[in-house]
């Protein structure tokens, strides 16, 4: 759990109940309270943020750009040898891509590559030996829709159904399977959009204790 303090300063009461509620959703220990929040930054005192990268948990950035777009003042600090240290915007290191993604991307982006090399040889026969086009000619189409998303993966399962006898359900998992971590990838994505669109109803949506 990546942590940083925040003290807000010389404000008012508009802000502070503004403020409270962008933190409200970065505070997942102790009080959590509006009306604790605005306390404590009314005196001044240093709010300790959860700013790890959770699926639920919005960007911090957002909020530190509203409050410089609104001229409210803060202070940011880090904990450092069981001490908590002031930093600047730019000192933070904070981690906007899970682990898991990357995986995915990866995964996806490797398995593209290598099964778009396999699919040459399905398509360069469905040219050549269904529609008789010449050798050289087919291989150069069998190259280029190889490289097509799904077009290529499309026409190497016909080929390879039709020509090759190959069954059928072992050959969409063998052709198709990596076009799995793209559409988890897409969900994630649209996922990220609604979040920013309803970035307050998302956030309560996943933490009941605030309903």
């Amino acid at each position: 759990m990546q942590k940083i303090g925040l003290k807000i300063i010389n404000t008012n009461y508009v802000q502070y109940k503004n403020i409270s509620q962008d933190l409200q959703r970065f505070i997942i220990e102790g009080d959590y309270s509006i009306s604790s929040i605005v306390m404590r930054l009314k005196n001044e005192e240093m709010i300790v943020l959860d700013v790890s990268n959770e699926e639920h948990m919005p960007e911090l950035e957002i909020i530190l750009e509203e409050f410089d777009d609104n001229d409210v003042a803060y202070q940011l600090y880090e904990e450092r040898d069981d001490t908590w240290e002031e930093i600047e915007v730019d000192d933070l290191d904070l981690d906007k891509n899970p682990e898991w993604l990357i995986f995915i991307v990866g995964v996806a982006f490797v398995g593209y590559l290598l099964f778009s090399f396999v699919e040459i040889f399905a398509i360069y026969d469905w040219y050549s030996i269904k529609y008789d086009i010449p050798k050289f000619f087919s291989a150069i189409a069998g190259v280029v829709t190889a490289f097509i998303p799904v077009v290529g993966s499309v026409v190497a399962y016909w080929s390879a159904t039709e020509l090759w006898h190959w069954d059928s359900l072992n050959t969409i998992i063998l052709y198709f399977w990596y076009y799995l971590p793209v559409l988890f990838f897409i969900i994630y994505l649209i996922g990220m959009v609604f979040k920013l669109l309803f970035v307050e109803r998302w956030y309560r949506f996943w933490h009941p204790e605030f309903h």
